[in-house]
């Protein structure tokens, strides 16, 4: 039988059933994610795309330091406007999913939500309870002084005084920093909507540039019904509107800057303007005191270098106070015989605190009984005549007896500007009027032979009447300058340029910086400022409507200065 042969084969070695399975399972799990991958990537790049343009506003703002305008933010991205409303409905949308998503980037840029009726009502209520604000302006883009928002806010420790800050913007600036303000200035101080100090005096919130030359130009006819207004410039602008017939005056005024002048400009045709802009920027703040609500009060002032400033005879920095005499007390017009004793107390009050070193007398002298303007108004003069006020001689003792007074005030010199009024006595005796005026005639004679040997008629008059203390009476002549802290202050604002009338604005292109008078209407612009009087408000010769007020002027050493202004029998709260 034959032997059967049996063909054998290698065999292979087996794989482990846990592997099979594990492979399986990969496989299934592959497939099933390529299933959904189109679904997932689909979801993912719609989602992908919003978040992406979130980050992106985020990115540009932070590089910024302010919100991008659509255009900005268009060219420096990959997004369109269409893009923009697709994934986000509005810009403003974006801006808002942008901040509660990246809120560093936003660290140094001010929510402009804050403008909403719950801040509105927050400043209001702020300001009811108040008696005393340093109301002040921030340019949007510009850096604050860091020192007198310091120097401020100690002054508003020590009087419970609150800040207010209006915004003005510079539309044609290439260098902003912050979208609106610096952060630096607290939100709860920025004036959101117009307010009212009291029933008399209103801030403002009209959009207004930095750059505006004059700043309250057409505005004096806005609300001037309603009291004075308080509007945002970095410049300090003043002036007092007439506003009807035995009506207390308004005013309109403008604050200065809390922010660093930066006004510069890629644009050609702004760069004059930028220029303009530098030279008038003002560091400074208006001081408001509320008396009741219808009285209230207002001065003026400008921070130096440091950041400290100047109020009634006090400097505040950022931790301290200290005393600081005025170098001049800026009267308004004097003229003897029709002065205001209420506001001559004021001024005396003033002169016993504050000590300044001399006395500016503008219109010392005022002429009724010898005044040109009158002498063919018969009813009038026989009117002055049954009143005893047209007899020079009277009028020049009741002067002597202001001068003997004045000198006893708290001053080192009294400064006797030359003012028309003055002249009206000048031109009654070069025009001889005193040979045909039987009561002054017999003492115009020595005036008038005084005058002829080249002394002034004022001062030699007011010397054989009694004056004492002459030695410290300094009588300027016409021409004379007069000098402090680079202010002019030996003009009395009648002449103007070349013979012509004085303004103003004269005063600012021939001097500069001065204090002048003769308007009675306070008045600052730039460098340029004016008193007002301290006669009584309604005289003979200023029947009708008046922008008159009771104001003088403080210069302090460092050429700082504040109009002072009084109200109501008084010049501040206490």
């Amino acid at each position: 039988m034959a032997k059967r042969t049996i063909k054998t084969t290698e065999r292979k070695p087996t794989v482990p059933r846990e592997k099979i399975k594990k492979i399986i399972n990969e496989i299934a799990e592959k497939k099933k994610s390529i299933k959904k991958k189109p679904t997932k990537k689909k979801h993912n790049k719609k989602i992908s795309k919003k978040e992406q343009m979130v980050k992106k506003y985020a990115d540009v703002c932070a590089k910024l330091k302010r919100y991008p305008t659509m255009n900005e933010f268009t060219d420096m991205s990959v997004y369109t406007k269409d893009m923009v409303s697709h994934h986000h409905g509005s810009l403003g949308r974006l801006k808002v999913a942008a901040r509660k998503k990246f809120p560093k980037n936003f660290k140094s840029i001010l929510d402009d939500s804050i403008f909403n009726p719950k801040a509105i009502q927050r400043l209001r209520t702020k300001i009811k309870d108040a008696k005393r604000f340093i109301v002040t302006t921030a340019v949007s883009g510009c850096s604050v002084d860091a020192n007198f928002l310091a120097s401020i806010q100690n002054y508003s420790k020590i009087h419970n005084a609150e800040l207010l800050v209006l915004v003005a913007s510079d539309p044609a600036a290439s260098v902003n920093k912050f979208g609106f303000v610096d952060p630096k200035i607290p939100i709860e101080n920025i004036v959101v909507a117009n307010v009212s100090l009291n029933s008399n005096i209103h801030i403002n919130t009209i959009k207004l540039s930095a750059k505006h030359i004059d700043p309250i130009t057409s505005l004096t006819r806005i609300g001037q019904r309603d009291g004075t207004f308080i509007y945002a410039s970095p410049k300090q602008r003043l002036k007092f509107v007439a506003t009807g017939n035995n009506r207390s005056t308004h005013a309109v005024m403008t604050t200065g800057a809390i922010t660093l002048p930066n006004y510069v400009s890629e644009r050609y045709m702004s760069d004059r303007t930028a220029v303009i802009a530098e030279h008038d920027h003002i560091m400074g703040a208006i001081i408001v005191e509320i008396e009741d609500d219808k009285i209230y009060h207002f001065r003026q002032i400008q921070a130096d270098k440091d950041g400290n400033f100047i109020d009634i005879g006090k400097e505040y920095s950022s931790e301290a106070v200290a005393d600081i005499e005025p170098a001049a007390f800026v009267l308004g017009d004097w003229h003897s015989g029709s002065t205001n004793d209420t506001v001559v107390q004021c001024w005396k009050e003033m002169t016993k605190l504050l000590k300044p070193k001399r006395l500016i007398l503008h219109d010392l002298f005022d002429g009724l009984s010898i005044n040109h303007h009158e002498e063919h108004n018969i009813i009038l003069r026989s009117q002055r005549a049954q009143k005893g006020h047209l007899n020079l001689r009277d009028e020049f003792v009741n002067m002597v007896k202001d001068l003997n007074d004045l000198t006893k005030w708290n001053s080192e010199e009294i400064v006797v500007v030359k003012s028309n009024h003055d002249e009206f006595l000048e031109s009654y005796l070069c025009e001889c009027k005193y040979a045909n005026d039987a009561y002054n005639h017999r003492f115009s004679l020595d005036l008038a032979r005084a005058f002829l040997d080249g002394h002034d008629p004022i001062k030699f008059g007011c010397e054989q009447l009694g004056l004492k203390r002459g030695e410290k009476i300094r009588w300027l002549r016409r021409d004379d300058d007069y000098v402090i802290a680079r202010i002019q202050l030996g003009a009395h604002g009648d002449k103007g340029a070349n013979g012509a009338r004085g303004s103003t604005r004269g005063m600012e292109n021939a001097y500069g910086q001065s204090v002048t008078a003769h308007t009675h209407s306070p008045e600052i612009l730039r460098g340029a400022w004016v008193v007002g009087t301290s006669t009584r408000l309604k005289l003979s010769y200023n029947q009708g409507p008046s922008s008159w007020a009771h104001t003088s002027c403080i210069v302090y050493p460092n050429g700082s200065r504040q109009l002072i202004n009084v109200i109501k029998g008084k010049w501040r709260i206490k």
